[in-house]
């Protein structure tokens, strides 16, 4: 994003450089005395935005006024001052159709932005997803399994043994989560995923 100052200079400098070209093309000008008029404001309003086109626009007023028309009260035709005001109104439709269509541009850009970030962040989520369900898969789960094993033949010794104590419950507990932990991958993949699941 350009400064502030350097926004307003491209401004002063498209309407000079526009000036100096209907100067140098005097039978333009003197027919045409707005023609290219349109074309400073509307580079200074894209490049600069609302401030520096109004400012295009009226530096070209002032200009077209000074340079190319007879002064007021020596001649002056009214189509000429009519002409004036067409110039001022369509400095400022140009204005703010560019700066419109430039802050357009600008949400568009930002929208795509926030677009691609979220499909990476989405992509690197659904990565680290499945790292986790393979690293169950291949590392985990077998112990698990063990683990609910062992537990249950615990709990059947605890029970030939007669004992009713407080480590059944845990233990039927340990034995019930490792079970639904179970059921829950029973079927997934060797890569640790739900067959026929999106990738």
């Amino acid at each position: 994003m350009m400064g502030a100052a350097r926004r307003y200079a491209i401004a002063v400098i498209a309407v000079l450089v526009t000036m100096g070209v209907k100067v140098a093309l005097s039978g333009v000008s003197a027919e045409h005395p707005f023609v290219l008029l349109a074309a400073p404001v509307a580079l200074a309003a894209w490049y600069g935005g609302l401030g520096p086109g109004v400012l295009s626009t009226v530096l070209a007023v002032i200009g077209s006024l000074y340079f190319f028309l007879p002064p007021v009260g020596t001649g002056t035709e009214p189509a000429d001052l009519v002409g004036v005001g067409g110039l001022i109104f369509e400095g400022a439709l140009v204005v703010a159709l560019t700066v419109g269509l430039r802050s357009a541009r600008s949400r568009a850009e930002s929208a795509s932005a926030a677009a691609v970030a979220a499909h990476r962040e989405t992509t690197f989520a659904l990565a680290v997803r499945d790292e986790m369900l393979i690293l169950w898969t291949r590392h985990l789960r077998g112990p698990m399994a063990d683990l609910e094993a062992q537990a249950r033949a615990a709990l059947s010794d605890l029970e030939t043994d007669g004992y009713h104590g407080a480590a059944v419950a845990k233990i039927e507990k340990l034995v019930e989560d490792a079970a639904l932990v179970g059921r829950a991958s029973a079927g997934w993949d060797k890569d640790g995923r739900v067959p026929g699941a999106d990738p």
